[in-house]
């Protein structure tokens, strides 16, 4: 696994558009804003669900939950694992960005742990956090995460800068 410098994450997008090309899998992922600012300052380069994700995801938009209840960047995916979450702990835990404690009760009633490789290096952070609600008034935050297309993020993009 190549794990890249904290320090490379990207402040803004280049003037190319991050989503040029068809076939991208992006999902809204609210996290804890604790845990969101570690994803975007590359410190934690896994996010772990127990609901089943899509394989071929490609990119997630990261928005702090409550109470900062922002969009605070866009992360891309290196790739989706799915193991047990005593397996995933010991695999991951030097870079999973969360403790062992706040890990084991987040999967106490689950036999299957979805991990999320992000690609700290190819990290958007906005310039300025957006709500959900400028892009789409009527938007819901879902619980765990719901898929956006690139017009979502594009937007994301064009308002952070």
């Amino acid at each position: 696994m190549a794990l890249s410098n904290p320090s490379e994450v990207l402040m803004m997008p280049s003037s190319e558009k991050l989503l040029s090309e068809e076939g991208y899998k992006i999902a809204f992922m609210p996290i804890k804003p604790v845990y969101a600012e570690r994803l975007i300052r590359g410190e934690k380069h896994f996010e772990f669900r127990k609901r089943p994700i899509s394989f071929d995801l490609t990119h997630m938009v990261v928005y702090a939950s409550s109470p900062i209840k922002k969009i605070l960047g866009v992360v891309k995916v290196n790739r989706v694992r799915i193991g047990s979450p005593d397996d995933t702990w010991y695999e991951l835990k030097k870079y999973a960005g969360i403790g062992e404690h706040d890990f084991t009760n987040y999967f106490s009633n689950s036999d299957i742990a979805y991990s999320i490789e992000i690609e700290p290096s190819k990290t958007i952070r906005l310039s300025k956090q957006v709500s959900p609600k400028e892009i789409d008034p009527a938007f819901k935050v879902p619980q765990s995460f719901k898929y956006v297309d690139n017009q979502f993020v594009e937007l994301v993009l064009a308002l952070g800068h």
